[in-house]
Parts: C-alpha cells; sequence; structure tokens
C-alpha cells in the first residue's frame, strides 16, 4: 500500500473513532437523563457530573495532546487515545458503581481528546491549504454524525433493547476500530518524530500572552459550551418537562442540532472564503443571534408560554456550534508555526472546560428548586429552576458578546 494511502485509511479509521467520541459526548447523560436518574436513583448534579467528567478531563488532556502530537504526530497520538477510548467504553455499560462509572468517563474523555487535534494536524499534511478549512469542516462533519446517533436513534434503539446493550455494540465495535488502525499504522514507515518540541510551559506563556488569542479564547469557549451544555446534558431534559415533547420528539430535535451545526460549519466556511475570509463578522452575529433567542426562552418561561416555537429556537443556537471551521484558520493565522498545535489546544480545552464548568452549574441551578415527580416516576423541573439556568446562561452570552466585540479579522 502506497504510503499517501495508508495516511487516507488511518485519517478515515480515525474519524470512526472521532464518530464513537461524539456519540459518547451527546449520549451521556442528554439523551437519556431520566433513565439514568431512574436507574442509579440519583440527583441531577450526579447525572450531570457523567458530562461534566467527560468534558474536564476531555479538556484538561487537550493541554498535553498539543503537545504530543506536535512531538510524535497526529497518527501515534491517536493510537494511543483509541485504547483508552476503548477502555472506557467498555466499562460504562457494565457497572452501576458510581467511582467505576466516572472513572470510565474520564477514560473515555481522555481518549476522545486525542482525536481532533490529531485529525486536523493529518489532514493538514495530506489536503492543500486553500482546502484546509473545507477539509476541517468536512472532518467535523463526520463526527458530527455521532451526535446525532446518539439522540432520537440512540433512544429508538435503546427502547427496543437497551442503553446498555447499545453501548457494549458500540464498545466493541470501538475495539475492533483500534485493532484495525494499528495494523494499518504498522505499514507507515518512518513516523518523523520532531526532537525540537519539548515539553514546556513557554508555548503556553507565548499563546496566551496575546490579548487577541485571550478574546478569541472567551469567545470561543461560551460559544461553544453554551451550545453544548444543551446539546449533551440539559436539552432532552428541558424539552420534555417545559414544552411536554416525548423522548423521541426532544432527541430528534437534539439531533436536527447536530445537522444544522455541521451544516453551519460548511456554509460559514464557505460564506468566510467568499468574503475574502472575513470571519470575525459572522461570530459577532451569531454571538448576537444566540443572546437573543436566551433571551426568549427566558421569558417564556417566566410567562409560561410552552411554546414548540422553543424547539425552533434551541435548534438555531446549533448555528453557533459550526464555529470551528472559523476559528482554526485564525489560530493558524495569528500563531507562530512552532506553537500553533499549543494553541488550538487550548482553544480546544477552553471550549470543553466551558461545557463542564456549565454543566456542573446546570445540575446545581435544577436542584435550587425542588422537582415533582411525573406518573412514570421520573422528576420534573419547575419554570423557577430552568429561569435560573436560562438567566444564567443570558450572563455568559454578555460575557461572550463582549469579547467577540474586541475581535478584527488579521490581514
Amino acid at each position: 500500500m502506497r504510503k499517501y494511502h495508508t495516511h487516507i485509511t488511518l485519517i478515515f479509521l480515525a474519524c470512526i473513532l472521532y464518530v464513537m467520541a461524539n456519540f459518547q459526548r451527546v449520549a451521556i447523560p442528554g439523551a437519556i437523563f431520566d433513565t439514568l436518574q431512574a436507574d442509579l436513583h440519583a440527583n441531577a448534579p450526579t447525572i450531570t457530573s457523567f458530562g461534566a467528567t467527560f468534558m474536564y478531563t476531555y479538556a484538561f488532556s487537550l493541554l498535553a495532546i498539543g503537545m504530543l502530537v506536535d512531538r510524535f504526530s497526529g497518527v501515534k497520538v491517536i493510537l494511543w487515545g483509541g485504547s483508552l477510548f476503548a477502555v472506557g467504553a467498555l466499562i460504562f455499560p457494565n457497572t452501576t458503581c458510581l467511582p467505576l462509572l466516572y472513572f470510565s468517563r474520564m477514560l473515555l474523555g481522555a481518549g476522545a481528546a486525542c482525536f481532533y487535534l490529531s485529525l486536523v494536524q493529518e489532514v493538514k499534511k495530506c489536503f492543500p491549504d486553500k482546502y484546509f478549512g473545507i477539509s476541517v469542516s468536512l472532518m467535523l462533519i463526520t463526527g458530527y454524525m455521532g451526535g446525532v446517533c446518539a439522540n432520537a436513534p440512540f433512544i429508538m434503539v435503546a427502547h427496543a433493547f437497551s442503553w446498555q446493550a447499545v453501548m457494549n455494540v458500540l464498545a466493541v465495535i470501538t475495539l475492533a476500530v483500534v485493532l484495525v488502525y494499528a495494523f494499518v499504522l504498522h505499514f507507515l514507515h518512518g513516523v518523523p518524530q520532531n526532537e525540537h518540541v519539548h515539553f514546556s510551559l513557554e508555548p503556553f506563556k507565548e499563546v496566551l500572552s496575546k490579548h487577541f488569542n485571550r478574546n478569541l479564547y472567551m469567545f470561543a469557549g461560551l460559544n461553544y459550551g453554551l451550545y453544548y451544555v444543551i446539546q449533551t446534558v440539559i436539552g432532552v431534559k428541558f424539552l420534555k418537562d417545559f414544552v411536554n415533547l416525548s423522548a423521541t420528539q426532544a432527541s430528534v430535535a437534539l439531533s436536527i442540532m447536530v445537522v444544522i451545526a455541521g451544516v453551519s460549519g460548511l456554509s460559514l466556511a464557505t460564506l468566510s472564503k467568499l468574503c475574502n475570509n472575513r470571519r470575525v463578522i459572522f461570530m459577532k452575529t451569531v454571538c448576537l443571534f444566540t443572546t437573543t433567542i436566551f433571551a426568549i426562552i427566558f421569558l417564556c418561561l417566566l410567562f409560561d408560554i410552552r411554546t414548540h416555537l422553543i424547539v425552533y429556537m434551541l435548534m438555531l443556537i446549533a448555528i453557533g456550534g459550526g464555529m470551528s471551521p472559523l476559528l482554526v484558520p485564525i489560530i493558524h493565522g495569528t500563531n507562530k508555526y512552532e506553537v500553533r498545535g499549543t494553541a488550538l489546544s487550548i482553544m480546544n480545552c477552553c471550549f470543553f472546560l466551558s461545557v463542564g464548568i456549565l454543566a456542573s452549574l446546570v445540575g446545581v441551578l435544577l436542584d435550587v428548586y425542588a422537582p415533582v415527580s411525573n406518573n412514570v416516576g421520573h422528576l420534573v423541573y419547575s419554570n423557577k429552576s430552568y429561569m435560573l439556568v436560562f438567566g444564567t446562561f443570558i450572563l455568559f452570552s454578555l460575557v461572550e458578546m463582549y469579547n467577540v466585540f474586541k475581535l478584527k479579522d488579521v490581514e
């Protein structure tokens, strides 16, 4: 097999692992919040901590992954991460012990952290620079399919069998892909190691010393966090409790959110290219749009307006989830080659650290007012609980807005 074809095969297999990572991120706890709560007899903070644990581990792992990718190459890092990820995937559906469940989520988070940054590096090696933004968009769309499957399809199959059975099958598939990846990697001889990259805090200092980077990271982290905490933690539960949707209906809406995020990423990358690579104007527009939606939903909660328009408003928040094809070229264009991996790892750390913090916060806010049990034994949270949640989202979106309006396109 020619080296280029071997490289493309490895990217294809890594994309499958990236799909699995997105599935794990979205499915737990968002899609089966009520089921996990009933099975484990747990409160909201316990359940949201499954998402938070994954996100915190993912976020902090990214800080090391950036340097590992720069030094050892993405193809090797993917194999290491895939191994951790497969072990975590095998543990989670086969225990009810909370410490072991959280440990498995840590393994999943650490393993998943290896895929995105590694894939970005390998895609950049295989495709010309003029197609880099589009290539990243297509890679992200592929990964988003895991998020699509983690909502409506997952819930429907889980009803027919069980969520444990579904996740066990996916864990076995994940392990098989990792084994095939290891076999194919054997044929990619002479993967170079960059001896000039050392484990040091200097790249972090250099990246974080720039005001532009700090404003960009604050915007990017909050933009992604506010979208993704709805996607992975609170969205299905909120639509069931307030809009009175069934689990299937709510999960279909969340699956559509993933599709919108994918299409948004490709559309924003294309529009940016047509507008002479202007990017910041699109970031500002999306930020204003998201803040307005949160304010409208808060007013609906305040006046108890249970309209299905809320479903469509939540779905439109997913437009902000497609920002990476704009952000990655900005990072590459404003940071030296030697620290690009570190700069990108910090940005992605901000993404998922924000999701983790918001997930933990949502769990606490929901429990401020006691929930009531419905006729099937699921806990239902009140308008007051969700007003606390969405009021907090509005405050964070204002911070996001302040930072994005400090940014300008760099020539």
